[in-house]
Formats: structure tokens, C-alpha cells, sequence
């Protein structure tokens, strides 16, 4: 295959192709057909961990590498995948100036690291089985404490002042093989036709459920709670499959009508709003 060499201030379609591609090794990034300091950002840590020289062009070398490269959760869609981790971290330049370092995310959150890892919400089993080849032995068990634990802004700086990081080279396998799974079946718990839908619809699931956890009781669980009835209502074989999208767009609304629950300017409405524009596009290329 002929591969086209890009730089910053390319545009088009095969800049949108080579972004897709670098969101399979953990890029994050929005697939808009800009190669912008962003893009550049994804290129040159796409060249480090293929041991490539880092030029920020994207050269045939590079183009066969990420070629040969799996999708990240072979259930999700890539850029499914680059959304979610996107939200969670701020992206790679944001990452590497803030959350590579344990930080707390506010409200009811623990000491959080890598890629939207709660210690709060996590067994000290799990972090050991899922951390414990990733980070020195004295780093594992001074997190440890914090498993449990409702985080704060001084206990993320302590952490931070003992030298307590996790590159990203290191949060994204975490991710991609262990969290994902895990919130997958969290999902499927919930949404048991989930494996029935198209992947970036699966991602929008996927990314609340994420944010949000399984809970389904109460009035800040409503939409969450009708998109389980949506769902079943879709999930007939009696239906053919425009019957089932004109029946599943309902999903949308319900994810946008969730913005209620945050203040105007809040992140996460601009992350409903993200699902939504997931979900829509999912269903318009089934």
C-alpha cells in the first residue's frame, strides 16, 4: 500500500485515516482531518514506542508500523476508545503535564491514576493484580492506602512530591486490558443487548457507564434507567433493522437529556454531548 507522507497543517481524509490509526496505540485523538499540534503530539508518541525517529512526520515507516497495529478493545470502536480515554485523562499533552501524576478528580472521586483508575473504587487485589508490574514495589504500597478512600487535593500534591507517576506507556495496556473489559461487562450487566449494537454505539455505553457506574435507582438514574428500556424494545428479532435504528434513536435523547444533572459549563455535559454525537454516528453507518 501507498502511504502518504504528513505534516502539521495537512488536512483531508488522510489525515482523519492516520489520526484513526494512532488512536489504536492510545493517541486520543478527535479524528477531525486537522493535523494540528495535537496530531503532532500523537505522532511523535507513536514514534517512541515503535522505536522510530522522532520527526512528528508521519512517513511510510510509521504508516506500516501503526498498519500492523490491533485495535485497542476489539469490542469497541477505535476512536470509541480515544474518546473515552480522552475524557478520562485530557489527552496526551494534558497527561503528560497533570494527570500523569495522582490526582483527584473532585466530588466523590479517590486518588485517581492512569487512565480513569479510581483507588476509591477498586480493591487493593485488583490495583495489585493490574498495577503491580507497572509501577515500582514502594509506589504499589503507598497508593495502597488510598484504596477505599475518598481522595483530596493534598493527598494527590503528597503523592506527587514522593515522585509517584505513571507514564503513559504504562496506563494504556492497563487500560486496554483490564479497565475496558471490566467496564464492558459493567455494561453488558446493564445493557445485556450491548454486544448487538455497533461499536461506537457500544462506546457511548461503554463511556457513561464508565463515568456514571451501574446504578440504575433514583432520579439522577432516569435516562440511564430508560435507555435499558429502549434497548430491550430494540432488542426483537421481529424488527429488521431500520425498525430497530428508528426505535434505538431515542438513546440519544436520553443521553443528552442527562445534562440536566451538571451545571452549565460542567465537562461532563460536553461529555454527554460527546456520547450523543457517538451514538448518532454509530447508528448512521450501521
Amino acid at each position: 500500500m501507498t502511504y502518504p507522507v504528513l505534516k502539521r497543517g495537512d488536512k483531508g481524509e488522510d489525515v482523519v485515516r492516520l489520526q484513526s490509526e494512532l488512536n489504536k496505540v492510545g493517541a486520543m485523538l478527535i479524528p477531525d482531518g486537522d493535523f494540528g499540534p495535537g496530531t503532532q503530539c500523537g505522532v511523535l508518541y507513536a514514534q517512541d514506542i515503535a522505536g522510530h525517529p522522532a520527526t512528528g512526520t508521519a512517513d511510510p515507516v510509521l504508516w506500516d508500523w501503526l498498519d500492523a497495529q490491533p485495535k485497542p478493545f476489539e469490542k469497541l470502536d477505535t476512536n470509541g476508545v480515544a474518546f473515552i480515554a480522552r475524557e478520562e485523562t485530557g489527552g496526551l499533552s494534558y497527561y503528560e503535564t497533570v494527570t500523569r501524576w495522582p490526582h483527584y478528580p473532585g466530588q466523590a472521586s479517590g486518588i485517581t491514576i492512569g487512565v480513569g483508575y479510581d483507588l476509591r473504587f477498586n480493591s487493593r487485589d485488583d490495583f495489585e493484580a493490574t498495577w503491580g508490574g507497572c509501577l515500582p514495589a514502594a509506589h504499589i504500597v503507598e497508593l495502597s492506602r488510598d484504596i477505599g478512600q475518598k481522595g483530596s487535593k493534598s493527598r494527590a500534591l503528597e503523592l506527587k512530591n514522593m515522585g509517584i507517576e505513571v507514564p503513559f506507556k504504562s496506563a494504556w495496556p492497563v487500560l486496554v486490558t483490564f479497565t475496558l473489559p471490566r467496564f464492558y461487562q459493567s455494561t453488558e450487566s446493564i445493557y445485556p443487548s450491548i454486544g448487538s449494537l455497533p461499536d461506537l454505539c457500544r462506546s457511548a455505553l461503554v463511556s457513561f457507564v464508565f463515568n456514571r457506574g451501574t446504578s440504575l435507582s433514583g432520579s439522577p438514574r432516569r435516562e440511564m434507567k430508560e435507555i435499558r428500556k429502549i434497548l430491550e424494545s430494540a432488542d426483537n428479532d421481529a424488527w429488521d433493522k431500520d425498525q430497530k435504528k428508528t426505535i434505538l434513536q431515542a438513546v440519544e435523547d436520553r443521553i443528552l437529556s442527562m445534562k440536566r444533572l451538571w451545571a452549565p459549563g460542567s465537562g461532563l455535559i460536553k461529555r454527554r454531548q460527546g456520547e450523543a454525537n457517538l451514538w448518532r454516528e454509530g447508528l448512521g453507518a450501521w
